[in-house]
């Protein structure tokens, strides 16, 4: 009887090919298992996942309370800002008149009266 010894290339060969079939059994062996899993978890809602989903939605809701509010707050204050530069403006306005003419009192005091009736409207 005489031995068969498998020459080097004939050894990579057989090795690589082992390897390719075992890659192709893990590729497929992952790939059904994956198609389950998402066959499972799209097939009926669990309790948990309802659950879960409902809270996450009350945490949302809250988290879009939060921000209404911070909303509403910045619109006040964007308000605020605004008649204050309105006023300033208008008082700007009142002094150039009074440079330039040097006769209308009367405007720059009831100037001065709205801006005191602003500050004490907006007194802090």
């Amino acid at each position: 009887m005489e031995l068969h010894y498998l020459a080097f290339d004939e050894i990579g060969i057989t090795m690589a090919v082992l390897g390719i079939a075992m890659a192709f059994v893990v590729l497929t062996w992952n790939a059904v298992k994956a198609i389950h899993d998402w066959r499972s978890i799209t097939r009926k809602p669990t309790v948990e996942r309802i659950e879960d989903h409902e809270r996450r939605i009350l945490k949302l809701e809250e988290c879009c309370d939060e921000v209404r509010g911070k909303l509403a707050s910045d619109w006040e204050f964007q308000q605020d800002e605004i008649e204050m530069n309105r006023l300033m403006l208008k008082s700007i306005k009142q002094l150039l008149k009074h440079s330039i003419d040097g006769d209308d009192v009367d405007g720059l005091k009831a100037m001065e009266a709205e801006i005191d009736g602003y500050l004490v409207d907006h007194a802090q």
